[in-house]
């Protein structure tokens, strides 16, 4: 089931986590993502992609992105993830540099890199350093942890991992163009969909367009992604409706519904309210209060 990750510190940081997944787990939030694979097999869904990720491998995501790990049950699942809000970076540097550090994410928006034994060398005792200090910061508060200082030693240490991948990410990168035919397949089909979720899709309109059989694409995307074609289509079409609440809090929710694809406006409130926890008019007001405006008078019953 997806769900909205929220963090209580601006910068949150996990190092060498070993915690299962239960499948497929698509979520999305408002912060930006670093995430590091260390061990394992992993093929990863983000966005419009799909990442088939070898150890040293790092993403940086954009806030909002749906994004689904399919880590191999039969192997140990190991990364490092940082959570952060750019609005906190931006408070600790004036606007230039700021706007500087945050450039790989704003403008690669979901981006690998491979790195090298020595970038992965250099990388990680930085990043257990982080996550010991960000242990120590939520057992602090950020007001104790910083009361001496308006910066404090985690956050040097953050800026400094930001430089640093400024600087591996200023190369282009590029993902390989010999891919495995399933891979192009899957991302064949995920590209369809980004294409076309709006739309009225049937399992016959997606096989036939990529000119491939329906048992084949149906297998074949649940193997690679750990979801179904059509869970996935769901799940994109609920992301696009949070942000488009997020940022257009006074559209009316019948009007969301259909804008992302949805012909049945109870369908739609009964899927949000599964996925996001509340119904889309509680997701609506709850934007509208975090935008520090007053919510429309009007809003639809939930059917």
């Amino acid at each position: 089931m997806p769900f909205v990750y929220q963090i209580e510190q601006p910068i949150d940081c996990s190092y060498r986590s070993d915690s299962p997944l239960p499948g497929a787990s698509f979520h999305s939030h408002a912060h930006f993502e670093i995430y590091l694979f260390q061990e394992g097999e992993c093929n990863y869904l983000i966005g419009d992609k799909l990442m088939v990720l070898q150890p040293g491998d790092l993403i940086l995501m954009h806030g909002m992105t749906l994004h689904s790990p399919n880590p191999s049950p039969d192997r140990p699942y190991i990364r490092s993830i940082i959570h952060f809000n750019p609005g906190y970076v931006h408070k600790l540097l004036r606007p230039e540099p700021a706007a500087m550090l945050l450039s790989p994410f704003e403008e690669l928006r979901n981006a690998k890199l491979s790195l090298s034994p020595d970038q992965r060398a250099e990388l990680e005792p930085m990043w257990r350093t982080l996550a010991e200090l960000s242990r120590e910061r939520k057992r602090e508060g950020v007001a104790g942890a910083r009361a001496a200082s308006p910066i404090d030693r985690m956050d040097v240490l953050f800026l400094q991992l930001l430089v640093l991948i400024r600087q591996w990410f200023e190369k282009p990168t590029e993902e390989s163009s010999l891919r495995p035919q399933q891979e192009e397949h899957v991302q064949g089909v995920i590209s369809y969909l980004e294409e076309h979720y709006r739309e009225e899709l049937t399992l016959d309109r997606i096989a036939d367009a990529l000119h491939l059989t329906k048992p084949y694409l149906s297998n074949l995307f649940k193997k690679v992604t750990g979801t179904t074609v059509f869970k996935y289509l769901y799940n994109r079409r609920i992301n696009q409706a949070k942000i488009l609440f997020r940022f257009e809090p006074h559209r009316s929710v019948s009007s969301v519904s259909k804008e992302v694809g949805f012909s049945h406006l109870a369908h739609f409130s009964r899927l949000f309210k599964t996925t996001v926890g509340m119904s889309p008019q509680q997701y609506r007001q709850l934007m509208t209060e975090n935008a520090g405006e007053k919510p429309s008078e009007s809003f639809e019953i939930n059917r």
